[in-house]
């Protein structure tokens, strides 16, 4: 084998074996943004699987892990401690030391979950709606007053979840929402759509909440 192969070898053995050590810029993108507290588990959860299903380490949530002694064991168990201090650095401190000492990210994962993804969910609702009901146009423009709108519903979305027995009844309960939010937004515009609002509650049927944003 001559030098040129050898080393071409060793470069790229190198090349992957860093890509699977965590960027300091990993660690950093992980905490900043939407750090747990406590209070927001649901949008911390969401952010946390996106981030692992980039890097490819979801599976150490979700999946199922190798037993001791199966070969692939030690690389597993080096990723899954990446992932753990992935995790906790994406955690408030006095969060983080509740789960410090749990021996895999699933285990990790699955307590945080069971601690926070119900913790105060009749609040969470409260609060969403009280914003959603005191949101109005104001000095926005119509774009960035509907996606205000549009984060608060779906933010809502995630902790008001109700089961139906039928299709028939999950696409009444749909139309029933969609209506509802048309009439919010509608009813925070700003006095000069007035006269667009009138027009479009006169319809035989009512626009659905694209049509209607797209008719302001």
């Amino acid at each position: 084998m001559s030098e040129t192969e050898t080393s071409e070898i060793h470069s790229n053995t190198k090349s992957e074996e860093t890509s699977n050590i965590p960027q300091t810029g990993d660690l950093q993108s992980i905490q900043a943004a939407y750090r747990l507290n406590g209070k927001n588990y649901l949008k911390w959860s969401q952010f946390v699987q996106t981030f692992l299903k980039g890097k490819g380490k979801i599976s150490h949530l979700l999946g199922t892990r190798p037993k001791k002694g199966d070969p692939k064991f030690a690389a597993w168990d080096e990723e899954d401690s990446m992932v753990m201090s992935w995790l906790w650095n994406s955690m408030l401190p006095e969060i983080s030391d509740t789960c410090m000492f749990l021996p895999t990210a699933q285990d990790i994962w699955t307590t945080i979950r069971q601690t926070y993804s119900k913790a105060g969910d009749a609040a969470l609702i409260y609060e969403i709606k009280t914003k959603i009901s005191a949101t109005k146009q104001g000095n926005l423009s119509v774009t960035q007053y509907a996606n205000l709108l549009q984060n608060l519903w779906q933010e809502l979305d995630q902790y008001w979840c109700v089961q139906m027995l039928c299709s028939e009844d999950a696409a009444t309960l749909k139309n029933f929402i969609e209506k509802d939010r048309v009439y919010d937004f509608l009813a925070g515009l700003n006095v000069e759509f007035d006269q667009v609002r009138v027009q479009i509650l006169g319809k035989e049927r009512l626009s659905s909440l694209n049509e209607t944003i797209s008719l302001i």
